[in-house]
Order: structure tokens, then C-alpha cells, then sequence
């Protein structure tokens, strides 16, 4: 009482003194409108020092925890998280990596009183109770049997993990129940950390986590804004290379709101900005503790994977998007493994990426070879092929009906040289997948590129339509032996007319779709091609042309059987082409 009636006094003073100071025409500096706020002071100061009169005036200074991983800012007027820094982890200017950052971070508690009136944790000064390099407790008080407190607790044993409880202890009497009274408020705007601001942009979201459900996003694209009427196990505002997470086994009720904002235009600073408002229960119980963990860190499969927030099926590493369907399983079980092993045994992440090319080429050596006879055995056909194409003319079906029998003569499949082609594309889309969000990628440098996970090279000073505003050297060589591909597998097929050139417009595309991409990306690819040349060049030596001309010259010596398949098929060309002919008949 006394606090509260000392606030008043002072306020009332400073009023009647501005009151009675004249300006130099000799009238009253404060207008009648000014007296009001006089009384609306005064009622807001009864308002705040009703239950918390100690915790109106303090130190506008804030405290710190941290460890090797993460250094944590926390204020004193609020108790709430204003910056983390993350240790171990660097912009790509050089700066210190700042997560969240203190000018654009706000996150504080809102209640309401027994009396209907609402506080939040920002009005006050909370005071520490325990206090260390990893641990702080600071509360807020009525008594010393009445509080509210805010614990941050430094993981041990769980890199990047903050403990983080909230205490409600014999407050029963100060505050109203129900189940939505303790409501938190979550903003912040997403900093750039990386060098190209687009992937950035494009791969920040909020995603969040039901019970028993994968985890969902929010467009990335696009401003939105979600009401979840279920209850969250997790909700985290994502960037490219790093998130920040806070997940709850039980008290994150429903009534979840999250909201992104767009990157306003010309900013290149800011990404996007993110907000979210949770509630904890509270049902009038003398004890009351919210348990919550926060996760500020890389956004690395394995580390998401490793990491245990007290969820079940968290499925933390779902953060990172590895593609849907088979892609996402070809990353999960063949690529991160056998990256993670390599990543164990030796230091260049170029010289990784560049066995792990190897390692797929090489499983994929017989899809390559079974790929490379079938195209054999389609050249050596070609001759005859075409004698049927201009025996028939322009009669398709006709052309159709005698390759066909060709092809069964010889005994040679025409799919099957794309068969083993389509059976390679789950791994190239899952590459394409992998690299921009590989946090294993990211500021390693190989040979003239300073960070696998941007592009290489100088910038430009000037943009080009469709190519850019910068120079990609390993997307240059990716394209370059791309073409030299093509210009040996066409000799390989024997493929004419604008089959031939359009092969050759395909790369010339890519040159300007991945320059913007990681070069890690580009290196890959182009190690591929350069395998793929090894392979075919030692194909070349031991398969030779005369023993398949042998081969399918002695296939048509054989009597054709026939399977039921092909006799339907045969069957219903007939079938077609006879009424072909009816219909011209008619016409005639």
C-alpha cells in the first residue's frame, strides 16, 4: 500500500507542476484534455501495484546465460528471451550469427486478475531468485508464497536446447481461472544470415506439430495465417540454415494463432516476420508449472534428429525439406547416411560430395550398361527401321505394326533402354533436393567456391534476362560437359532430326535455372557427367558391335513366340486399322 500510494504521489507532483508552468505568452502548458491523464495515471498505477507494487520500478538491464553453443540475452523488465546468439556459427559477412535479434524480439506472459483486469509480464521488473552462467530464475511476486516465476535452465547434455519452466505458485487469489488465462505473445522478424537472400526467403515457414500428424507449414511464399483449434506438441519459426522452436508435451492448448508476414520490398536485411500466441491452462491450482523447451539451432537433419524436446514422434527433422514420396526416402535412407559417414572420415566436404557421386554412379553401373546395350541394339536396327518408315510412308500404323515385329525378331525392347534412365531419376531429384538445404554444405569452402551452399563466383555488376547477375563457375562446367554428353550419346543412339537438337538446347536451360543454385549442386553434377563418361568410354572397349549384330541376327532366326499380351496387342491394331479403312470406304 504504501508503494502504491508513493507511485501516486509522485505522478499527482510532476502533474501540478507542469500545471502551474507557464509559456512564454503566459498560458497554461498542460491543456484540460492533460489534466485527465492525471487520473488515468493514477488509476493505471492502482491497476499495476494492485498485487505487484514491488515490481514497478527497477534496472532496464538484462541478464545473460550461455554455454559453448548459445548465448541467451533475458530482461529484466519482463523476464522474457531478447536475443540469442549462436556460438559456433558465423553470417556469411563474418558478424556474430543472431537469431533472434534484441531490436525486433518481443515475447511476454499475459494474464487477468481476480478483478477482470489484464498484466503482462512487460509491465514489470522481475527479480532473480537463482542466478548462474546456465540457470535464471526471475519472478514476480505478491509475497514470498505467491508468485509467478520464469526458469531458464542451459541444457547439459542437449546441445541448443533451453529449459524453460513457468511457475505459478499460490496465486489462486490473484489470479482468474479458466483455461485460457495465461496467453504468450511470440514476435520476432527473421534476420538474413546468408549470403543470397532468395533461398532464404524461400525456404523460411512456420511449421508447427499436432499429436499423431507430420508436421505442417504455412506457405512460404506468401503472407498467412493460421488458427489451430488442436492442441500443438511444437511450432518453430524456420529458417534456410537455422530455426527457433519452442515445444511442450502438454501445455500448448488449443486456440494456437500463428502468423508470417511478407520481406517488404527493398529490404535486405530483414526476412520475414513471425508471430505466434500460445495458452497455458490454468485452473486455480496452489501449484501450477508450465513446461516448455526452446530449440535454437542449426536446421541439420541429424542434429533435429538427435535432439529430444520430452515430445513423442517429434519428427524434428521433418524441418528440413527433402522432397515428398520417393525423393524424401532416397535422402533419408541412401544420401544423409552415406554423407554422414564420409563427413566422418574425411575433412573436404568437396571431396565428400565427389565420393559420394562415385559411391551412386557406380550402384547405378548396371542400370548404365543394361541402358547403354539396349541403345546399341536400337542403332544397329536403325538401317531397318527406316526402310520400313519409307516402305510405308506416312501410314503410322503400318510403320508401327512392322517395328514391332522388329523388335521381337531381334529380341530388343525399346523401353528397355528407358527403363533403367527412369530408375536413375528418383536419385537426381533427390540430389536436387538435398544440396540447398544440406547444413553440411553450408560456408565450406572447395577449391575456388567459399561456400558449397551459394553460388561460386564473381557478381556481375549488371543482370542478364534468365541467367542472372553473377558468374557460376561450376554451373558453367556442369554445362559444359553436359554438352559433350549429349554430343556422345547421340553418336552412341544414332538419334536424328530435332531430336538431336533438342538435346542440346536442354543444357543451355539448366545453365540459367541452377546458376542461382547451391554450387555444391553443380560440382555433383558435374562429377557425374565425368563419371558417366569414364563409364561409358570402358563400356565402349568391351562391348563390341559385331557380337550384337551376331546376337540379333540369330534372335530373327528364332521362331517368334508369342505371348497373350502381344496378341491382343496385335489384335487390336487390326482391329483398328480395319476400321480405319471402313471409315475411308464410307467417306469414298
Amino acid at each position: 500500500m504504501q508503494l502504491t500510494q508513493d507511485s501516486i504521489a509522485r505522478v499527482e507532483a510532476a502533474k501540478k507542476q507542469n500545471i502551474n508552468q507557464k509559456d512564454s505568452s503566459g498560458t497554461n502548458s498542460i491543456t484540460e484534455g492533460s489534466q485527465s491523464d492525471m487520473a488515468i495515471d493514477s488509476t493505471e498505477i492502482l491497476r499495476l501495484s494492485k498485487n505487484f507494487g514491488g515490481h514497478l520500478e527497477g534496472d532496464a538491464n538484462k541478464y545473460a546465460i550461455s554455454n559453448q553453443h548459445l548465448t541467451i540475452d533475458i530482461l529484466a523488465k519482463g523476464g522474457g528471451i531478447s536475443q540469442v546468439r549462436l556460438n559456433e556459427y558465423k553470417r556469411s559477412n563474418g558478424q556474430d550469427l543472431i537469431l533472434l535479434d534484441s531490436q525486433k524480439n518481443q515475447m511476454s506472459w499475459s494474464w487477468t486478475d481476480q478483478d477482470g483486469d489484464e498484466h503482462s509480464s512487460d509491465e514489470y521488473f522481475w527479480k532473480p531468485t537463482l542466478q548462474n552462467d546456465s540457470v535464471l530464475n526471475l519472478r514476480l511476486s505478491v509475497d514470498e508464497f505467491s508468485y509467478i516465476e520464469q526458469q531458464y535452465a542451459l541444457s547439459a547434455d542437449k546441445p541448443y536446447v533451453v529449459d524453460y519452466n513457468v511457475v505459478v505458485r499460490g496465486m489462486e487469489n490473484y489470479v482468474r481461472r479458466g483455461n485460457s488465462d495465461f496467453r504468450m505473445d511470440w514476435s520476432t522478424v527473421l534476420q538474413k544470415q546468408e549470403k543470397d537472400m532468395k533461398w532464404e526467403l524461400q525456404h523460411s515457414a512456420m511449421v508447427y506439430k499436432l499429436p499423431n500428424e507430420s508436421p505442417t507449414s504455412l506457405k512460404s511464399t506468401e503472407e498467412a495465417e493460421e488458427d489451430i483449434k488442436s492442441p500443438l506438441q511444437w511450432f518453430a519459426f524456420k529458417q534456410q540454415y537455422f530455426t527457433a522452436l519452442m515445444a511442450s508435451n502438454q501445455d500448448i492448448l488449443a486456440d494456437t494463432k500463428l502468423k508470417m508476414g511478407e520481406n517488404r520490398e527493398g529490404d535486405t536485411l530483414n526476412i520475414k516476420p513471425m508471430s505466434a500466441t500460445i495458452y497455458m491452462a490454468y485452473k486455480g491450482e496452489t501449484d501450477r508449472v508450465g513446461d516448455f523447451k526452446f530449440y535454437f539451432g542449426p536446421t541439420h537433419y541429424k542434429t533435429l534428429e538427435n535432439t529430444d524436446l520430452g515430445v513423442a514422434e517429434a519428427s524434428l527433422e521433418r524441418l528440413v525439406p527433402l522432397g515428398w514420396g520417393i525423393f524424401g526416402w532416397v535422402n533419408r535412407g541412401v544420401v544423409i547416411p552415406v554423407f554422414a559417414f564420409l563427413q566422418s572420415i574425411i575433412g573436404s566436404t568437396g571431396i565428400m560430395i565427389m565420393l559420394l557421386t562415385v559411391i551412386i554412379k557406380f550402384a547405378l553401373l548396371p542400370l548404365v550398361y543394361k541402358s547403354y546395350i539396349s541403345t546399341a541394339k536400337m542403332r544397329i536396327l536403325k538401317p531397318e527401321m527406316d526402310a520400313i518408315k519409307e516402305k510405308h510412308g506416312s501410314d503410322m500404323q503400318k510403320v508401327q505394326q512392322e517395328n514391332m515385329a522388329l523388335y521381337k525378331k531381334a529380341g530388343v525392347s525399346p523401353l528397355s533402354g528407358c527403363v533403367p534412365m527412369l530408375l536413375q531419376l528418383p536419385i537426381l531429384f533427390a540430389m536436387f533436393q538435398f544440396f540447398p538445404v544440406a547444413f553440411e554444405l553450408r560456408q565450406e569452402s572447395f577449391l575456388w567456391s567459399n561456400d558449397l551452399s551459394q553460388w561460386d563466383g564473381p557478381s556481375l555488376g549488371f543482370n542478364i534476362p534468365f541467367y542472372g547477375d553473377h558468374v557460376s563457375y561450376f554451373t558453367l562446367m556442369m554445362t559444359v560437359s553436359t554438352l559433350i554428353y549429349t554430343h556422345l550419346n547421340n553418336q552412341i543412339s544414332g538419334v536424328s532430326g530435332q531430336m538431336k537438337y533438342i538435346g542440346y538446347f536442354m543444357p543451355v536451360i539448366f545453365l540459367g535455372v541452377l546458376n542461382d543454385y547451391a554450387s555444391g549442386l553443380t560440382w555433383y553434377y558435374f562429377v557425374s557427367n565425368v563419371i558417366t563418361f569414364g563409364q561409358q568410354f570402358v563400356i565402349r572397349r568391351f562391348v563390341d558391335d559385331s557380337k550384337l549384330h551376331a546376337q540379333i541376327a540369330a534372335a530373327k532366326k528364332k521362331p517368334v513366340k508369342k505371348s497373350k499380351f502381344q496378341e491382343r496387342m496385335e489384335l487390336a491394331m487390326k482391329a483398328s486399322q480395319q476400321k480405319a479403312e471402313q471409315q475411308q470406304k464410307r467417306k469414298r
